[in-house]
């Protein structure tokens, strides 16, 4: 039996939200995604926050795209499950950074959409940062 970590590297992650857990999140992910070949880092918003003209906002999206991340619109609240489970397939890694915020049956339904996702590898599920 061996203790060895194995050293497989998520190439593509999805962090969900961008408010005062997932900001911080973003910056790093995004500043360590940098270091591996052929990585991307997106966050998954809802149709309001892309589309808000207030001033905290649009300053958030344009850090978000000055470091690169790219922009993935989804609800975790109005997308059903399936419809998640498409957004996530399209990624390695899959973290949540909701808070409390998004409901007590958000966790739930975003594991639930991890697990059917098609993905061919789901590792670290976070469901709440």
């Amino acid at each position: 039996m061996t203790n060895e970590i194995p050293s497989a590297r998520s190439r593509d992650i999805l962090i969900i939200g961008a408010g005062e857990l997932g900001m911080p999140v973003l910056r790093n992910v995004a500043r360590r995604a940098r270091d591996v070949d052929g990585s991307s880092v997106s966050v998954l918003l809802r149709a309001s926050a892309i589309e808000s003209v207030a001033t905290d906002k649009q300053r958030d999206l344009a850090e978000l795209r000055n470091l690169g991340v790219r922009i993935v619109q989804g609800d975790l609240v109005k997308n059903t499950v399936d419809e998640l489970a498409t957004i996530f397939a399209n990624y390695d890694t899959v973290i949540g950074c909701t808070g409390i915020t998004a409901g007590l049956e958000t966790p739930m339904k975003v594991a639930q959409a991890a697990s059917s996702s098609e993905t061919s590898a789901l590792l670290p599920l976070a469901v709440r940062c």
